[in-house]
């Protein structure tokens, strides 16, 4: 399976005087914008049981050698919850410079966006009356890291493709060729039995 990463929910914030930082990684039953052709959401069932088992990093803009915070099979210096609305991180911003960097942006209002990365399991896409797409996560496999992300790397990300929806659409294709040439074959041996019939009416004529 391939790594996606997504984020089109902006929730992150600090507490005034406080060194501490909260936000959603992951909404559920919110349908992302329309990209690539497709939309998406995530339901609450498809992260049971795959935080205890993930090695999750809090990460800025995805890059491996700037981390904030960790949580490795729920145990470190990053909290994670499991609420109504989706998943829930927090951590206290330590003193290294990464961090001071992001607290500082963080107080000018210049980062309010997450991301996270991830593995799936398990999905089921839905075709919509417009043309367009429907995926629903139901099980992810792994969880990666949550990022917090500044508006150009949202951009970039913004087009990640999705190897599912590829592979769905191709099985699409697929069925709707098979569907086709069944079609085609019904019809043929129609058309034979018509000519069978019309041979018999012809020979009983004589």
């Amino acid at each position: 399976m391939e790594k996606e990463i997504r984020c089109y929910v902006a929730e992150l914030r600090k507490q005034p005087d406080s060194r501490k930082i909260e936000g959603r990684a992951i909404p559920f039953n919110v349908f992302s914008p329309n990209r690539e052709g497709f939309r998406e959401q995530v339901l609450p069932e498809a992260v049971e049981g795959v935080i205890e088992q993930s090695d999750i990093f809090l990460r800025y803009n995805h890059q491996n050698d700037q981390f904030l915070a960790r949580s490795n099979e729920g145990k470190g210096s990053l909290q994670i919850e499991v609420r109504e609305d989706g998943v829930w991180f927090s951590f206290e911003a330590g003193s290294d410079n990464l961090s001071n960097y992001i607290v500082e942006r963080m107080d000018r209002g210049e980062l309010n966006e997450t991301s996270w990365a991830f593995t799936v399991e398990k999905d089921k896409w839905e075709k919509q009356a417009d043309g367009t797409y429907n995926r629903t996560i139901i099980k992810f496999r792994k969880l990666y890291d949550f990022s917090i992300v500044d508006q150009s790397y949202y951009g970039i990300q913004d087009a990640v493709k999705c190897r599912s929806f590829e592979d769905f659409k191709e099985q699409e294709a697929r069925e709707l060729e098979e569907a086709k040439q069944a079609e085609i074959k019904a019809a043929h041996e129609a058309l034979v039995e018509k000519y069978k019939d019309l041979m018999v009416e012809k020979s009983a004529d004589k």
